[in-house]
């Protein structure tokens, strides 16, 4: 029995469309990423419910601030100063005060309150008189503040293992040799930890210094005005020592280059001046014949 030709062409093209369905779909299989196990929470990843979250790091910024303010009565603002910081649990670390002509006074005071309270205290400040400057800084020593905790932490487990070595040494040589090692030792904990906490107050507390000034409501005094004209004075002396000096260096460096160097000129000069005269007196002459 023979199978018509156009039943065979139907077959084929009903097999290629099915191998063409079955290749696409396995690999569409094949690109579906696999779901991968619940993996467990790390340090950064949320903490389940009911869990305390990953404490981060905080970052350790020392805060600055410089003020210089123009002030009615000096003695009054260093008291209102003093009591501003102290209502807000922080404290005055330094102070000064001077006087050039007995009239008008001039002083600062360094002061250090909360880091949560330095806007408060920084405007309260500036009502105390007229801001003429004012200047910030911030300072980020968090890597030197983990780097300082690491090295403390190695200096005290050293410490910990130089003790153990102390109690189990037999020999007078061996023990003071462990004990000069843990005096060392010692020395930098103390140094390290002194360290730490200078660092925690000052990245707790926020660092402020007032430059405090009266008006003068006085002529210059006699001290004030003839300061500046000798500074005055004095520099235009320092500028006439440099011009010497200068002249003086470059006199001494020349100096040997002339006397070698001024005979061959001169010499050179007198012949090109004889051979001149020569030539004008040769045309002297063809003149006269």
């Amino acid at each position: 029995m023979q199978i018509p030709k156009k039943f065979v062409r139907y077959l084929l093209l009903a097999c290629l469309i099915l191998s063409c369905v079955t290749v696409s779909a396995c690999k569409k299989k094949a690109e579906e990423p696999v779901s991968a196990p619940a993996a467990a929470p790390t340090a950064e990843s949320p903490a389940p419910d009911g869990a305390a979250p990953a404490q981060q790091t905080k970052r350790k910024i020392i805060q600055s601030h410089e003020l210089t303010l123009e002030v009615e009565s000096l003695s009054s603002t260093v008291e209102a100063i003093t009591k501003l910081t102290e209502s807000c649990g922080g404290y005055v670390f330094e102070s000064s005060r001077s006087s050039l002509d007995k009239k008008s006074f001039s002083g600062e005071i360094g002061i250090r309150v909360p880091s949560a309270k330095s806007s408060g205290v920084l405007s309260g400040i500036r009502k105390l008189g007229r801001v003429e400057q004012e200047n910030s800084t911030a300072e980020d020593i968090s890597e030197q503040y983990v780097d300082l905790e690491a090295r403390l932490k190695n200096a005290q487990a050293s410490e910990a293992r130089l003790k153990q070595m102390y109690q189990r040494a037999g020999d007078i040589e061996d023990v003071l040799t462990v004990e000069k090692e843990l005096t060392r030792v010692r020395g930098d904990i103390e140094s390290f930890m002194a360290k730490k906490r200078n660092w925690d107050i000052l990245t707790e507390m926020v660092t402020i210094k007032i430059s405090l000034r009266e008006p003068s409501a006085s002529l210059p005094s006699s001290h004030r005005f003839w300061r500046p004209v000798g500074s005055a004075f004095g520099e235009a002396l320092e500028g006439i020592s440099g011009s010497l000096h200068a002249l003086i260096v470059i006199v001494g460096f020349l100096l040997p280059w002339l006397v070698i160097l001024g005979p061959i000129f001169y010499f050179v000069a007198r012949r090109k001046r004889n051979k001149q005269q020569e030539k004008n007196e040769s045309s002297e002459n063809s003149d006269d014949q």
